[in-house]
C-alpha cells in the first residue's frame, strides 16, 4: 500500500472518530425513576453521597444526629449519628467525605477529624477521633485514603492542596479567571469528586459555568485533561469580581458514574429563567435538568425531570445517579443512565 493510501486512510478514520464525538445531544424527557424513601425529615437536606449500596446525606441544619445512613434497597435509614457544638467530640463546621475506610468527618473550623465505621457485629456506627492539620479556607474536601487529602482552596492561587499525614505534598488548578480579585472565596466555589478506578478529578464551579478534569498519575503529578468553559460576562468594580445578572451561574450539584459525569443546572430551552440574585434561595426555582457529559466531557444527554431536584450523587461502579428532590416534599430517588 503506497504512502497517499495510507494517509487517506488515517484521515478517513480521524474524520469518522471525530463525527462520532459529534453525534446529536440526546434529550430524555421521561426518565423513569424509582422512589428510595419519601422520609427526609430536614428543613435543609446537605451533601449526599453513595457506597456499597447506601446513601449518606448530612442534614444542614440540625443538630444532633445530622448524619443519616440510607439503604437504599429497602429505604429504610440504618443509622444516623453526629453533633454540632462546642465540645471536645463535637464538630462546629463538618465537612463529610467517604473512603473504601469508611466515612471521614473533618471539622475546617477545628483539628477534629472523626473516622465512622460500621461495626457488623452489633448494627452500629462508632468513631474514632484524631487531630488533623484544619485550614477555615477550604470548602470541599476528599480522603483519597485515611492520611490523603485533597482540598478544594477557593481563595488561593492554586485552587487544590494534596496533603499527606498533614505534609502539603503539591498544589495545582490555575484559577479559569485570572484577574486579581479580593472575593476569590466566594468566586470559586464548587463542587469536587474523585473517581479512584480512573484517577480522574472533577470540578465544577458553581458560580459561573466551568468543569475541568485532572488525571492523577502519583500524589504530586495532576495533570489537566479536559476543561469546559461557558460564557461569562462580570466586570470588576474595587477589586471585586461582579457576574451580570444575566450571566449563568454554573452546576448547583456533580455526581460521577462509571462512565459519566453528571451536573444538576438549568436547561433554558425548557426552564424559566431565574435572576443570579434569587437562584438558590427559593427551593421552586431549583434546576430540572441533569447535563450528562463522558469524562472527555462531550455532553451526551439532557435529562429534563418533572421536579426540582437539590442533592445529586453516584455510583461510579455503576450508572446509577442518586438524588434528594422536591417533589412536593424531599424525596430521595434513584435512576439508570
Amino acid at each position: 500500500m503506497n504512502k497517499n493510501k495510507v494517509f487517506g486512510l488515517l484521515l478517513l478514520l480521524l474524520l469518522v472518530s471525530c463525527e462520532a464525538e459529534k453525534k446529536e445531544v440526546v434529550r430524555v424527557v421521561d426518565q423513569p425513576y424509582h422512589v428510595i424513601t419519601d422520609s427526609i425529615y430536614a428543613r435543609l437536606p446537605g451533601t449526599i453521597l453513595y457506597q456499597d449500596g447506601k446513601v449518606y446525606w448530612q442534614d444542614a441544619i440540625s443538630a444532633d444526629n445530622f448524619m443519616h445512613v440510607v439503604e437504599v434497597t429497602s429505604g429504610r435509614e440504618t443509622a444516623c449519628f453526629g453533633s454540632i457544638g462546642e465540645g471536645p467530640e463535637e464538630m462546629t463546621l463538618p465537612i463529610f467525605s467517604l473512603s473504601e475506610k469508611g466515612l471521614y468527618l473533618n471539622d475546617t473550623n477545628k483539628p477534629l477529624e472523626q473516622h465512622w465505621q460500621f461495626d457488623k457485629s452489633s448494627g452500629l456506627y462508632s468513631a474514632t477521633s484524631k487531630k488533623y492539620q484544619n485550614d477555615a479556607n477550604v470548602t470541599r474536601l476528599l480522603h483519597l485514603d485515611s492520611e490523603t487529602l485533597l482540598s478544594l482552596c477557593p481563595a488561593e492561587d492554586k485552587l487544590f492542596e494534596v496533603s499527606k499525614s498533614g505534609n502539603v505534598e503539591t498544589t495545582f488548578g490555575e484559577r479559569p479567571i485570572v484577574e486579581e480579585m479580593n472575593n476569590a472565596y466566594n468566586t470559586f466555589q464548587g463542587n469536587v469528586e474523585y473517581n479512584s478506578d480512573r484517577d480522574l478529578l472533577v470540578y465544577s464551579c458553581m458560580v459561573f459555568p466551568y468543569v475541568v478534569v485532572y488525571k492523577q498519575s502519583g500524589l504530586k503529578n495532576w495533570k489537566l485533561v479536559s476543561e469546559l468553559k461557558g460564557t461569562w460576562d462580570y466586570s470588576m468594580s474595587e477589586g471585586k469580581l461582579k457576574f451580570a445578572s444575566s450571566s449563568p451561574r454554573g452546576a448547583s450539584e456533580l455526581a460521577l458514574t462509571e462512565d459519566y459525569i453528571v451536573l444538576l443546572q438549568r436547561d433554558d430551552t425548557v426552564e424559566e429563567s431565574v435572576p443570579r440574585e434569587k437562584a438558590g434561595r427559593d427551593l421552586s426555582t431549583l434546576p430540572k435538568s441533569l447535563f450528562v457529559y463522558d469524562y472527555k466531557l462531550n455532553l451526551k444527554k439532557i435529562i429534563n425531570m418533572p421536579f426540582p431536584i437539590l442533592r445529586l450523587c453516584g455510583d461510579v461502579d455503576s450508572n446509577t445517579v442518586y438524588a434528594i428532590c422536591v417533589n412536593p416534599d424531599f424525596e430521595m430517588i434513584s435512576f439508570e443512565l
